[in-house]
């Protein structure tokens, strides 16, 4: 079977029930239900079954549990973390929990992120986005001499 890949950049709006959109063109992915927890960066990471399963062997897997700080991520991602299925719509319920983390009121930026998506607050996304685009080269550079 072969995976899908999540691309793009998408402008939606919570409604007053905390519910928001799925990009339509990326809905097929979701069809098995979301896991929604905090991201980095303060955004929100959502994942299909399978890449969240993925995610959390590759990258959580070898963290060891009696290190502080192997506890300290695995807190991070999943005490705050859900799973909801796509309404008729084609939404997904955000807990306010996770909105209050990442600082979204309204107005979200969803982006593709390959194996997931994110939700941003859109003008923190804004913020982020040029900085990032201003430091890409340099970036690129650096990890280039890795």
């Amino acid at each position: 079977m072969q995976r899908s890949v999540l691309l793009g950049e998408f402008d939606f709006t919570l409604d007053v029930k905390n519910r928001v959109a799925i990009p339509a063109r990326l809905r097929a992915v979701f069809a098995g239900g979301v896991y929604l927890t905090r991201g980095f960066d303060r955004c929100l990471a959502a994942f299909p079954p399978e890449e969240w399963d993925r995610f959390v062997a590759d990258q959580t897997g070898d963290l060891p549990a009696m290190s502080e700080k192997g506890r300290e991520v695995r807190r991070f991602l999943f005490a705050a973390a859900t799973f909801d299925e796509l309404d008729r719509q084609g939404r997904i319920t955000v807990p306010a929990n996770l909105l209050g983390f990442a600082g979204v009121s309204k107005d979200v930026t969803i982006i593709g992120m390959h194996d997931h998506i994110e939700i941003w607050d859109r003008a923190a996304w804004a913020k982020y986005r040029k900085q990032m685009e201003e430091g890409a080269d340099a970036a690129a550079d650096q990890l280039s001499h890795q």
